[in-house]
């Protein structure tokens, strides 16, 4: 039978289909009425067609010759529910297309062994002597895309590959970005004259741990591959990694492939060592990178490991993204920024003891004029209103996107100072206020003022001094909820008297009471 019949109606297709392989009557000859195979019955029957093709492993090869590419979708699927490792092997040896992703399929289905099998197709084997195709493969993806890890159950399937990492935006390449580095040593006579197939994963890191024996197995295949296979991770997280483990993994990785760097160094494992700073140089595509608990010395008093780092992010021509948290940054923000010669579109500075001279330095430098977006969440920039927080907000007027200023000690007289050069903010999308000693009355005045900011749709506004207790500048439970409400009756009636009700604005979550545990989202 020859199902490379291209016209073919998929109705057809999937009755042959079904004929073939006896689960048909052979009885049935006369083909059903066209209406009848656009019936919702019709998908239900290739799938049991496809299940009763992987029935019969062996058979698998082949039959593939006999494959409209059409097909290898569906029984792909099944074979990836059914487990059945040598379909496969064979489906992927034969695979008509340069991509395939299996996101969706690993939440629905978490089998390591299916997954295995995916990756013992890549390796280079004799065509099959009934199945000539050759696979068109050249791109993996592994990767999830934030709706599929959404989903229900996402959670439990995931937690079985504990080293994997949603991703929640898969932005794409830049033209002008580097192109990966030709491997060393690659033998011509592995895939002829074709490029090595890319295989898309982000990875969590965390330690110190036993690496998962996937993980395992995939790095050893790419490095015994002599280049025939290219392990490229957009997102790369790494939380307290043992080191001499995590310079073995990042020569296995392509860092010209690494988009998205999240570095947690709780024990300062990685903020000592030089050569992690040396390998963050060689990712030359970076175009965020996030730092947090990283302990920076700076001269005189320090040691030269944060001059070493910094000489090496000064590399990092593509950066646009910095986020800095929980980190001891006082007075030294300059020399962090400084070595940067691109500007950046998003600065987040959380939680670093800033100082007022950070403030006015940032306010001076290159980036201000090109930021999108600001978060200064978790610093105490109450002594610096009206003067830095305000020049502040002036440079970054034009482009500014979204604001963060939880947590700042912020009181009703440092919001009444800048609220003129906050409302010069034209393009302002989303405002987060939360965690700051306002009062009923100044929230009324904020939205007052920020209405006349049409871009303006998400504000996080604090609860009001009038509905709960404030201890060191974060609001403390019990929160009055009668109150509170009444606050958020007067917003939405003034929101929509200004004929804003595009508008959201939302209270935080209260803080939990002291002795209580917060409880999970």
């Amino acid at each position: 039978m020859d199902f490379r019949l291209h016209r073919m109606c998929p109705g057809l297709l999937c009755v042959t289909f079904a004929r073939h392989f006896g689960l048909i009557p052979q009885s049935s000859r006369r083909d059903p009425p066209f209406v009848e195979m656009s019936t919702p019955a019709l998908p239900t029957l290739l799938e049991l067609a496809a299940h009763r093709l992987l029935s019969n492993e062996p058979s698998a090869p082949p039959v593939l010759q006999e494959f409209t590419v059409d097909l290898f979708p569906p029984v792909l699927t099944a074979a990836f529910a059914m487990g059945h490792k040598e379909a496969l092997k064979a489906l992927v040896q034969a695979w008509p297309f340069p991509f395939l992703r299996l996101g969706s399929l690993i939440v629905q289905w978490p089998n390591q062994d299916s997954l295995q099998a995916v990756l013992d197709g890549l390796e280079d084997s004799p065509v099959h002597k009934a199945c000539p195709r050759r696979s068109l493969l050249r791109v993996l993806d592994l990767t999830l895309a934030f709706e599929q890890v959404q989903c229900k159950g996402a959670f439990e399937a995931l937690a079985k590959f504990p080293f994997w990492l949603p991703s929640t935006v898969k932005a794409e390449m830049p033209e002008n970005m580097a192109k990966p580095r030709p491997v060393e040593g690659v033998k011509e006579e592995l895939r002829g004259a074709q490029e090595p197939v890319e295989l898309h994963v982000d990875l969590f890191l965390r330690g110190p741990f036993k690496l998962d024996a996937f993980l395992c197995g995939l790095l050893a295949k790419v490095e015994q591959s002599c280049g025939s296979l290219r392990l490229c991770c957009r997102k790369l997280h790494i939380e307290e990694m043992p080191f001499d483990s995590l310079v073995g993994i990042l020569k296995t990785l392509d860092l010209d492939s690494i988009q998205e760097l999240e570095v947690f160094d709780w024990f300062r494992a990685l903020s000592e060592h030089s050569l992690f700073v040396t390998q963050l140089g060689r990712i030359r595509n970076l175009r965020s990178l996030k730092l947090a608990y990283y302990h920076w010395a700076f001269p005189p008093e320090g040691e030269q490991s944060s001059i070493h780092f910094l000489s090496h992010l000064s590399q990092l021509h593509h950066l646009q993204k910095l986020h800095l948290s929980y980190s001891y940054l006082s007075g030294n923000l300059h020399q962090v920024l400084s070595c940067l010669q691109t500007p950046l579109h998003t600065l987040e500075i959380r939680s670093c003891t800033l100082l007022d001279t950070d403030v006015t330095f940032l306010s001076q430098s290159l980036h201000a004029t090109c930021l999108k977006k600001l978060d200064l969440s978790g610093n105490n920039l109450s002594y610096m209103v009206p003067g830095p927080l305000a020049a502040l907000l002036q440079a970054v007027a034009r482009t500014l996107q979204h604001l963060d200023l939880n947590h700042c000690w912020l009181k009703d007289t440092h919001l009444q100072a800048i609220l003129p050069t906050l409302c010069c903010c034209v393009h302002l999308r989303s405002l987060g206020l939360s965690d700051n000693p306002f009062s009923r009355a100044s929230l009324l005045g904020l939205l007052e003022c920020t209405a006349s900011l049409m871009e303006l749709k998400q504000v996080l506004y604090p609860i009001p001094v009038e509905c709960c207790a404030y201890v060191h500048g974060l609001s403390w439970g019990p929160v009055d909820k009668g109150k509170l409400s009444e606050v958020q009756v007067e917003l939405q009636a003034l929101l929509q008297a200004m004929q804003r009700a595009d508008m959201q604005w939302r209270p935080p979550p209260p803080s939990p009471l002291p002795g209580t545990l917060a409880q999970p989202e």
